[in-house]
């Protein structure tokens, strides 16, 4: 264990720090990636103290859940940003424990807020997503984000905190394994393999690409005038998962191969399998068109996505590089 590690965040001026709680996922990886570019003072943070960061960022251990730690890993930061995942199983027991350390050590700090958020929140929806959509009390996991939205914007309001909220689909990219077009698709593609897949593969459905994730989270972050908001980060215009997958196995110069689980054995493998259960819940995010209007964002920042094409093809290499 470094030396940070054992002390702590090192000693720096208030509001010089963009601290990343989550440092060891996609997400959190690459948007400190993207700070020390900018020439940010970075400090990661995540419960193992081991991240794939870039040179110059701080990495230390430690738990944003734990009400004594939360202060002093947010210690001079002028942002925080919440890049945190959890498994699906703890999503219940975690999760509030979370965005309570978010709060109270973004708030000792007087740092601002941003928070790395999904879709869940609307709920079961046959439109484009909009920002606007109510909160939803579907479900567990959606009916919890939806608390989360709703705290997250009361501590703004309230002037505790200041926050917001930057959503995004179903993401990929380099480093993503678990999520949809992760590991059970790039590397099966490189093998020549079925992809494995969940839902109606023929519905639109937007998919986000990391690095564009994370340059939103960025630019919300430097804008005070886009606190206590959401938005949806901009994504390559919405396609269906098997035309996605196509191309995918297109550029790995492979014959497209899947393998759909269909939802009724989905269902009934939720009565072995906890996972599958909570998988069960989200068939709406699967069993329709899912398509992301993004206009705010654009109308605000600019129009800024990666074409999907090639994002997949630097997914793809990645994958590549790293199998």
């Amino acid at each position: 264990m470094s030396e940070a590690e054992r002390s702590g965040p090192r000693p720096v001026e208030a509001g010089s720090v963009h601290v990343v709680i989550g440092c060891s996922g996609p997400v959190g990886i690459e948007l400190m990636h993207q700070l020390t570019a900018q020439g940010k003072k970075v400090r990661g943070v995540c419960r193992s103290g081991k991240s794939e960061a870039p040179e110059g960022a701080e990495i230390i251990a430690g738990d944003i859940a734990v009400s004594e730690e939360s202060a002093p890993l947010c210690r001079g930061a002028g942002v925080v940003y919440s890049c945190v995942g959890v498994d699906y199983s703890e999503w219940m027991e975690q999760w509030p424990w979370i965005v309570n350390g978010l709060i109270d050590g973004a708030g000792t700090s007087g740092a601002k807020l941003i928070f790395a958020d999904n879709l869940y929140s609307y709920g079961p929806q046959d439109g484009p997503l909009t920002e606007d959509i109510p909160l939803t009390r579907f479900g567990r996991k959606p009916a919890l984000r939806s608390r989360i939205t709703e705290e997250l914007l009361g501590v703004n309001i309230s002037g505790r905190v200041r926050t917001a909220l930057v959503r995004a689909s179903d993401f990929y990219g380099p480093r993503t394994r678990n999520a949809m077009l992760g590991e059970r698709v790039f590397p099966m593609a490189l093998a020549g393999k079925p992809a494995q897949l969940l839902g109606n593969i023929d519905q639109p459905h937007t998919y986000t690409y990391v690095p564009d994730f994370a340059r939103a989270l960025i630019r919300v972050g430097e804008d005070d005038s886009a606190l206590n908001q959401i938005w949806h980060v901009p994504s390559a215009p919405a396609r269906t998962t098997r035309q996605v997958v196509e191309t995918i196995y297109k550029l790995a110069g492979q014959r497209p191969r899947m393998r759909v689980m269909p939802n009724w054995l989905l269902t009934a493998m939720g009565s072995f399998n906890p996972l599958f259960g909570e998988l069960r819940e989200m068939s709406f995010v699967w069993d329709r068109p899912y398509i992301v209007n993004h206009d705010k964002f654009v109308q605000h920042f600019g129009d800024d996505w990666t074409p999907l094409d090639e994002g997949l093809e630097a997914t793809l290499n990645w994958y590549r590089e790293n199998s």
